[in-house]
């Protein structure tokens, strides 16, 4: 464990980018994490807008690559037999013992107004931020998780839920074992069921995530007719 990190009672932010990104397939000769937005790339935005909120932001990343102004570089200890809930896993000793906890996603694009909303979101318990469903905005036709945060009660309940769906991917009994399957656990839904049952937080407007170059590609066609739209104002 971290000792800075014991009972400290500012908010943690953590932002996981360890995993191998095999479906981006190094689109643009780059990671997805550093795909860019208006020049930015997309982590560095998360960064910049999360330290707004936080001085203490890490990094959870494999490469000396990831060392990003404002925030620190965490080189996980990563286990395959986790699976996809690794992801997760491997930052458990950033975890925030005396406060609260934010794990983003590293490849996500994040809107100023859905960072305030996760920042100031006061609700203590363990919370999903997501989007249940395709987007109307993006063009993404699916659900996408992009953040989740938790408090010091809430690590038991979070770890335990983590390693069950690891668990019960390597037996099989479920096909995947990522962010979905992890709230459904947490919120008490059949771990192959989509439905919604508290401890989430809806952000439905430009932030998104980028797993597929299509991803990406889409967003940029909605971004650029938004920037458009905004200069005929």
């Amino acid at each position: 464990m971290i000792k800075s990190l014991i009972n400290k009672p500012t908010v943690t932010a953590i932002i996981i980018c360890a995993g191998e990104a095999t479906r981006w397939a190094n689109y643009m000769n780059v990671p997805k994490h550093f795909a860019p937005v208006d020049g930015e790339p997309i982590l560095h935005r998360t960064i910049r807008l999360a330290s707004k909120y936080t001085s203490t932001i890490y990094v959870v990343a494999k490469s000396q690559n990831y060392k990003i102004k404002n925030s620190q570089l965490f080189v996980p200890k990563l286990d395959t037999t986790n699976e996809d809930a690794d992801k997760f896993l491997s930052s458990k000793d950033l975890w925030n013992l005396g406060g609260r906890t934010i794990v983003f996603y590293g490849d996500v694009f994040f809107t100023d107004d859905a960072m305030r909303q996760i920042f100031t979101h006061r609700k203590r318990e363990w919370t999903l931020f997501a989007r249940e469903h395709e987007s109307k905005i993006t063009g993404t036709p699916y659900g996408e998780c992009f953040a989740q945060s938790f408090y010091p009660e809430n690590i038991p309940e979070h770890l335990s839920n983590l390693n069950r769906i690891a668990y019960e991917r390597r037996e099989g009994i479920i096909d995947r074992c990522g962010g979905w399957e992890h709230y459904r656990a947490m919120a008490d839904v059949d771990l192959k069921e989509h439905r919604i049952n508290g401890r989430f937080y809806d952000i439905d407007d430009y932030t998104d995530d980028f797993d597929y170059p299509d991803d990406y590609d889409r967003f940029i066609k909605a971004w650029a007719k938004r920037s458009n739209k905004n200069k005929e104002k």
